[in-house]
């Protein structure tokens, strides 16, 4: 909606100064030709110059998602850049093919929470009351859920992506765990987008100033990948050494961060996985639609197997940039010691994803403020000792400066 119209001193003097002399030389004129209305002719003047010079003056108030866009910009990363530099001074960088994507993305990217449940009740997300950040139970599913999502939009915001919360309904009546969601509303999002990345609600994005497409270039995502997903943490489970493996010994990718892109052979391999426990094409997957890993078993165990003809249409993403967080190992049945690096996802801690998710915003904050001060030192920093120099120096004495003043 268009802001209200405002108009320095300097404008508002020029506007008068042009009203005056068009409606002078329109009167002069006026004046000549009998039997028009001179008077008349000046007030139509002056209100066609007044409307002119008001749509000149007027100025777009940028929307919320354009503010946050702009608020970041002095510390985005750029989309080909060779290499990223942490906050800890770590530098890492892309796949020694790419880059692959030199331009951003923007809107044909979609950031996307699938849930089926919603946070909405007492100081959760969608509740319509003013959210308290220190009292968000992230014990509780409602704060757990609260925090990611807001990690997840501001990202999006902050690279110019589209963002969406899916609540999907409930497939448990149809037999399948809630998870198996993920695969049908994927395929159903990605005929309007070029890529739709899913992170999950127990999941993080930890720099939020990078943008995916420099992951992509980082982690070998191509014009010709299909879908991208994290190698799992390693685990035994009830004394199974090979929980975290399928039946041929390979380790399991983790459907809880999931890149797709809009192609065919995309949307063929979303069918097989969707379809996957009708047993059609697959005998024996309906042992997932209820038995853990679900959805992601089902992919890892049949799915890969036979849309990955060249090697590039299904990308393993290591383990340690998006899977797994700081002190994940300390559990003894997780023999993995992924870090999350980019993308932390609290398969076991799930609390912590409210820490993590401070820790994201609160960096991508420090990073704006930091780059504002240190580019406008002259502006906001005042020297003393220099400016009674300065004084000194003009008026010959030592005389107090008031800091802010131009003395």
């Amino acid at each position: 909606m268009p802001g209200p119209v405002v108009f320095s001193t300097h404008r508002l003097a020029a506007l008068c100064v042009f009203v005056f002399f068009v409606s002078l030389s329109i009167y002069s004129v006026a004046s000549i030709h009998h039997g028009n209305n001179p008077v008349q002719q000046i007030k139509d003047t002056a209100s066609g110059a007044a409307n002119s010079a008001t749509k000149l003056f007027k100025h777009k108030q940028p929307t919320m998602s354009e503010s946050f866009f702009h608020l970041y910009e002095s510390v985005r990363t750029n989309v080909s850049a060779a290499t990223y530099k942490d906050a800890s001074g770590q530098v890492y960088e892309i796949n020694e093919h790419g880059p692959w994507w030199k331009e951003p993305l923007r809107n044909d990217i979609l950031i996307v929470d699938i849930d089926t449940r919603v946070p909405d009740g007492d100081n959760e997300l969608w509740n319509d009351d003013r959210m308290v950040w220190a009292n968000m139970n992230a014990e509780k599913d409602g704060g757990m859920v609260s925090a990611s999502f807001m990690n997840h939009f501001l990202y999006s915001q902050i690279h110019g992506y589209d963002y969406r919360f899916f609540n999907a309904r409930s497939m448990e009546t149809e037999g399948y765990h809630n998870t198996w969601v993920k695969p049908h509303v994927l395929s159903e999002l990605l005929e309007s987008y070029r890529f739709v990345v899913f992170v999950d609600a127990d999941a993080t994005i930890q720099n939020l100033e990078l943008p995916i497409e420099w992951l992509f270039n980082r982690w070998g995502i191509t014009p010709s990948t299909s879908i991208a997903m994290p190698l799992d943490t390693r685990q035994i489970l009830n004394g199974d050494e090979n929980v975290s493996n399928d039946s041929k010994g390979k380790l399991v990718l983790n459907t809880g961060v999931v890149i797709a892109q809009a192609l065919p052979h995309t949307f063929e391999m979303m069918k097989a996985w969707k379809e996957c426990p009708n047993e059609k094409q697959y005998p024996g997957c309906a042992h997932w639609k209820q038995e853990w890993s679900h959805e992601q078993k089902a992919f890892s165990e049949y799915i890969r197997w036979d849309y990955n003809p060249s090697g590039n249409e299904i990308i393993e993403i290591p383990c340690d940039d998006a899977m797994g967080y700081p002190g994940i190992n300390k559990h003894q049945h997780i023999l993995s010691k992924c870090a999350g690096t980019f993308l932390r996802h609290h398969t076991v801690d799930k609390a912590m994803t409210k820490k993590s998710t401070e820790e994201a915003m609160l960096q991508a904050m420090t990073d704006v403020m930091h780059k504002m001060l240190q580019q406008n030192k002259d502006k906001f920093w005042v020297r003393e000792e220099e400016q009674k120099k300065k004084a000194a120096g003009r008026m010959g004495g030592n005389e107090p400066v008031i800091p802010g003043s131009k003395a």
